[in-house]
């Protein structure tokens, strides 16, 4: 727990004292790789946070084809957002790509944590803030730089996601096919 507890400290600011606050409200639980956490079409009424693992986030075009939109590991937040907000059903599947460990709160618990900390509420405010700000560089660096700018920034974020990511789920991400990832792999 102390390196996820140094990451809440470090990267949101919050106090130990918070932070104690904070965990006494959340439920340790282990799933395995392959597992849903989120799957579409679900209302999810928790928020988890990546205590060890990964996951990815996807979800099924027109064509039935898997997108892969977001990468998890430790430290980072899973939930769906029309979830969480408005209680809608979830539009994608959050699967796990490694065995993991979880931290996992309720809605209602999270809410009333922000309503009655100030540092917690600011805590929930940081965020959202960190995942809109991430969202908003993954447009900028999808609309404007080419893909091997974007797999290079990916690998810079990211420097173990080839030992723990499938490379077609990179590929997907990334919005090309495996075989340019292999040549773009090769070029580097």
């Amino acid at each position: 727990m102390n390196s996820i507890k140094e990451l809440f400290i470090n990267r949101y600011g919050l106090s130990p004292e918070n932070f104690d606050l904070f965990y006494s409200n959340i439920t340790e639980v282990t799933r395995s790789k392959g597992e849903e956490i989120i799957s579409k079409g679900e209302i999810h009424h928790s928020v988890y946070f990546i205590k060890k693992g990964a996951v990815r986030s996807y979800y099924i075009n027109a064509d039935g084809k898997e997108i892969t939109y977001w990468f998890g590991f430790e430290g980072d937040v899973i939930a769906s957002l029309g979830n969480f907000v408005e209680s809608k059903p979830s539009l994608e599947t959050i699967e796990l790509l490694e065995d993991v460990e979880l931290w996992k709160i309720d809605r209602s618990k999270l809410l009333d944590l922000y309503n009655t900390n100030i540092e917690l509420a600011n805590f929930g405010r940081q965020l959202a803030e960190i995942g809109l700000l991430e969202m908003e560089q993954q447009i900028l660096l999808n609309q404007v730089t080419d893909a091997k700018t974007r797999y290079l920034s990916l690998i810079e974020k990211h420097p173990q996601i080839l030992q723990r990511v499938k490379l077609g789920q990179i590929a997907s991400y990334l919005g090309i096919t495996q075989v340019t990832l292999s040549r773009i792999r090769a070029q580097k």
